[in-house]
């Protein structure tokens, strides 16, 4: 009898013992669970602030407005530094942006597309900084707004590369002037503009008469100095509607928009002045000589090819006339058709 009670007190304790042991375990195992989920979380939280990525949530009809951490950074704030709301976050866009921000937003409200916009805003220490933002809102059973939510990305580097690549791929290295391909897009663009306002242009080429000698005897380091003088001077000195680029060695060519017939020319000359002022390098002075040759749109022709044509025309007859002159093209006539008796 004894010993059967004895059995029974071992049993029981063995299976307590078991017990705890498997209740240890299973606490150890949610214990860890939750530690790994803290770590996960935290780890998506560093990945955030690291690639600077934050999450928004704006209440609309209580004016409501949620950052994550991230958020903070990205406006150029400490966590918590302020309240965030609408106002805040409007009040932060750069004012040349505010129009196409809130136009995107309430075009997602209204539902017809997602809202996906790249913009700039201006901490307060008044440095400017890019942002991706996309979102999507949430509609209550009215069809009407009820929620914006979506996530803010800071582009500001990779804008400046992209920046970087396109200076390099449509501007030319030596005066920082348009090359030939942004000229190219600029002459079609400005045609476009031209065809929807009624106005007219010029399409004004121009090329350097007196370089070569300068790059035979001075050098081509001399010859870029000199370069580089003169697009700076062409950058600075002509309306912000125009493009001066640069095409070839010693080509260059100007668009100018919105312009009447009878102001061409002092625009023109003012140009011709630019390049016929001494350039200074190095102590010594260096005298450029011009050609210039002009055509209208529309007077002489409707498409880019056919100006640059007509353009370059005049461009070679006022260098065989001399010196420093200018001339106007004119329209190319057609040839009319040949017309045959009816035998």
């Amino acid at each position: 009898m004894l010993a059967s009670i004895t059995l029974i007190i071992i049993g029981f304790c063995l299976g307590m013992t078991a017990a705890l042991l498997i209740s240890k375990g299973k606490i150890r195992r949610a214990t860890t669970l939750k530690e790994h989920k803290k770590d996960e979380l935290d780890r998506n939280r560093r990945a955030h602030y690291f690639t600077q990525v934050g999450t928004w949530d704006w209440q609309i009809n209580a004016d409501i407005l949620y950052w994550s951490d991230e958020i903070y950074a990205i406006f150029g704030y400490q966590i918590g530094e302020i309240t965030p709301s609408y106002q805040k976050f409007i009040s932060a866009v750069h004012p040349d942006d505010v129009a196409s921000v809130q136009s995107a937003e309430q075009a997602c409200m209204r539902g017809d597309k997602h809202y996906e916009i790249e913009y700039r805003i201006v901490w307060p220490d008044d440095s400017i900084h890019w942002l991706f933002e996309s979102g999507d809102v949430l509609f209550d059973r009215d069809g009407k707004p009820e929620r914006f939510t979506g996530i803010i990305r800071e582009i500001t580097r990779a804008k400046k590369t992209n920046d970087y690549y396109r200076e390099l791929a449509h501007y030319d290295r030596l005066t920082g002037l348009p090359n030939r391909e942004l000229f190219d897009q600029r002459i079609d663009e400005a045609i476009t503009r031209a065809q929807h306002h009624n106005s007219m242009l010029a399409l004004v080429f121009m090329d350097l008469n007196t370089f070569k000698p300068i790059n035979d005897q001075y050098g081509h380091s001399t010859g870029d100095q000199v370069l580089q003088a003169l697009g700076q001077r062409l950058k600075h000195s002509t309306r912000s509607i125009d493009t001066v680029a640069r095409v070839g060695g010693d080509e260059f060519v100007a668009i100018l928009e919105d312009v009447k017939r009878d102001e061409v020319l002092k625009i023109v000359e003012n140009l011709r002045s630019l390049f016929l002022q001494p350039i200074a390098i190095d102590k010594q002075l260096f005298h450029l000589g011009i050609s210039i040759g002009i055509s209208l749109y529309p007077d002489d022709a409707s498409d880019a090819e056919a100006l640059i044509h007509i353009a370059d025309m005049a461009m070679y007859q006022a260098k065989q006339s001399g010196e420093n002159n200018i001339r106007f093209g004119h329209a190319v006539p057609t040839a009319k058709p040949t017309q045959t008796k009816a035998e």
